[in-house]
């Protein structure tokens, strides 16, 4: 099958609807365990980090890497504050010659998501990360190639498990791959 040609950006009833009938993105969460987890900020040091105790605001540059369990997002500078107690937020800066990154384990064996935009914006309270600035999302499985998406701007809800796409002036594109329904080769027939 070949990939679906852009496509002029549709309501997000719409959008959601295809998902779920593609059987895609809609019935697993972002992996629950991370949210228990620490987050962790680590550069490669060549660059700044200020912490501000005022304001609970803490600037990282040069080679940022953030984790939280299986949640991962690089970029050259962070800047991580700390909203409600124990729960943070995580503006990620890249660039267009080098986006920020992002990559989360979901609740699904061996299914990941991932993206990429010039800024993403990690809420750990409200479990949304927002991908601004030619943005770019995957869902990868192990077992064969991934779904994507690019829009200007692309919302995904971890709670609910939802991905918004904004056009901007951008057309959005989503491009979804067929899986096999048969078992494995390998599988016995039930």
């Amino acid at each position: 099958m070949r990939p679906m040609p852009p496509f002029r950006l549709l309501p997000a009833a719409l959008v959601a609807a295809a998902l779920l009938a593609a059987g895609g993105w809609l019935p697993a969460h972002a992996e629950k365990a991370d949210r228990s987890k620490p987050l962790e900020v680590v550069s490669d040091g060549s660059q700044s980090a200020v912490v501000d105790l005022k304001s609970k605001l803490t600037t990282i540059s040069g080679h940022v890497v953030v984790t939280q369990g299986t949640l991962q997002i690089k970029a050259d500078r962070i800047e991580v504050r700390e909203g409600t107690p124990g729960r943070y937020q995580a503006n990620a800066m890249g660039s267009a010659a080098q986006p920020a990154t992002f990559r989360q384990k979901r609740d699904r064996v061996d299914e990941f998501v991932e993206g990429d935009a010039e800024r993403i914006e990690y809420d750990g309270a409200a479990e949304k990360v927002r991908f601004v600035g030619n943005a770019k999302l995957r869902v990868v499985r192990l077992s064969g190639p991934p779904d994507e998406a690019n829009a200007a701007v692309i919302t995904y809800d971890q709670r609910s498990d939802t991905i918004v796409f904004e056009g901007g002036t951008d057309r959005a594109r989503l491009v979804f791959i067929p899986r096999s329904t048969e078992p494995a080769a390998s599988e016995p027939s039930k």
